[in-house]
């Protein structure tokens, strides 16, 4: 004691007392900073668990028997059909209430946009392509229907823009090659999430 008394002496008490003060603040923000990391990584790993009960609910049933019905109805008979605006068909409306909730996961930053790109702007991109005059059709009515689905694909197409220098949405042939190999997936198999590639041979 005689010792503290001593250093008081020298430093004074108000010395002692700055000095307590800013020991108590650099406790504080390390605190603050440990558990701004533990939020971080909390957050970071409750986006990776939307994306992946994403992925399985795109892969699993019902969805999937919605996505093959969908692509049935839309190459029947091995082309592209044309769209009706005002009687799409039920299964495109599953498919598009999917992505909208997921613009909706990706506008209150649930999830990441680069996650969303790597797996799935191939069947957004697509499923916009095609749904397009449906969606303009309801929105005349309701502004507010699929609002967060446009939202994501817009985002989509500035991300591969800075990317790339440029964006393009599928072609009319690109959405049948697309709707012609949704069709062909066996059911109850697993559906492929990476884009593909081949194109049939005009």
């Amino acid at each position: 004691m005689k010792c503290v008394f001593e250093l008081a002496c020298r430093v004074g008490w108000d010395g002692l007392t700055a000095l307590g003060t800013l020991a108590l603040v650099l406790i504080g923000l390390v605190t603050a900073l440990y558990a701004g990391i533990q939020l971080s990584d909390f957050r970071r790993e409750s986006r990776v668990k939307h994306l992946n009960d994403l992925v399985n609910d795109f892969e699993d049933e019902p969805m999937a028997a919605y996505r093959r019905g969908l692509a049935a109805k839309r190459v029947a008979g091995g082309v592209l059909q044309p769209v009706n605006a005002d009687d799409p068909p039920p299964e495109l409306h599953k498919v598009m209430n999917f992505f909208e909730h997921m613009g909706y996961l990706l506008a209150g930053r649930y999830l990441e946009l680069d996650d969303i790109f790597v797996e799935f702007h191939y069947w957004i991109l697509h499923v916009w392509a095609d749904a397009r005059e449906v969606v303009r059709r309801e929105q005349a009515e309701e502004p507010i229907y699929y609002e967060y689905f446009e939202k994501m694909v817009k985002r989509l197409g500035e991300r591969e823009r800075q990317r790339t220098g440029r964006f393009e949405l599928p072609s009319k042939t690109d959405i049948e090659d697309f709707y012609l190999e949704e069709a062909q997936l066996p059911s109850g198999s697993p559906i492929p999430r990476q884009r593909r590639t081949k194109r049939r041979s005009m």
